[in-house]
């Protein structure tokens, strides 16, 4: 299963939809890539409307304003996905991978503008906001970034960029499944593409869910 196919004509994006024999509940799996033409976001934002509930990556409306602001910086025709997709906009829940909680104080305002400033770079180094062109193929037999495989930091940056919110991730889903799996609704899972195969093997393995449709989305066109 593929999630991700990047070839000689651009970057594609697979979305998939998971359904279980047992129960009408049926997760529709958006593995999003975080710099891409505007029509990719549009397409998204289409799908997730016909959702009842969202389990979205990041945080929510009015979090990390300099992340915002650094990912509006762009020379070329591509958009950020947190410019492009405006899921709090849609009057759907959305479960956002962080909930934050307003600072009350000067202290806790302080932190929340460092944290927010070190994200911002941290994100640049890691290529966040480069072109998606050169992005390799993503495959479900493929569960880890080989930038996390060697070295102690490596190590440390993947148990806490991947592995963790991973974790984080499929516990939230499973609580979604335990309160929602016999209602006849579409939950979408708005997250980043490399935790994509985490979901489906937990999914598959923990509750019988299979892949019932996929659809490929346009997410780079190659330069002509």
């Amino acid at each position: 299963m593929q999630f991700i196919e990047s070839s000689i004509v651009g970057v594609r994006s697979s979305v998939l939809t998971l359904e279980r024999r047992a129960s009408p509940m049926r997760f529709a799996l958006f593995p999003m890539v975080h710099v891409a033409e505007r029509s990719f976001y549009d397409e998204v934002t289409a799908r997730v409307r016909d959702c009842a509930l969202i389990v979205a990556e990041g945080l929510g409306e009015g979090g990390a304003p300099v992340q915002r602001r650094m990912a509006r910086i762009r020379l070329d025709d591509l958009v950020d996905q947190t410019v492009a997709l405006d899921l709090d906009s849609l009057g759907i829940p959305v479960f956002w991978e962080y909930a934050r909680r307003p600072p009350r104080t000067s202290a806790e305002r302080l932190t929340e503008t460092a944290t927010d400033s070190f994200g911002a770079i941290a994100l640049r180094v890691l290529g966040r906001y480069g072109d998606p062109i050169h992005l390799p193929n993503l495959d479900e037999s493929d569960d880890h970034d080989d930038r996390w495989t060697e070295g102690r930091f490596n190590r440390w940056m993947r148990d806490r960029v991947v592995d963790r919110r991973d974790e984080a991730l499929v516990r939230r889903l499973a609580s979604v499944h335990r309160e929602c799996h016999d209602q006849p609704i579409t939950v979408a899972v708005v997250y980043g593409a490399g935790h994509m195969p985490a979901v489906v093997e937990y999914l598959r393995g923990e509750f019988g869910y299979f892949v019932q449709d996929a659809e490929w989305l346009i997410v780079r066109n190659a330069p002509s």
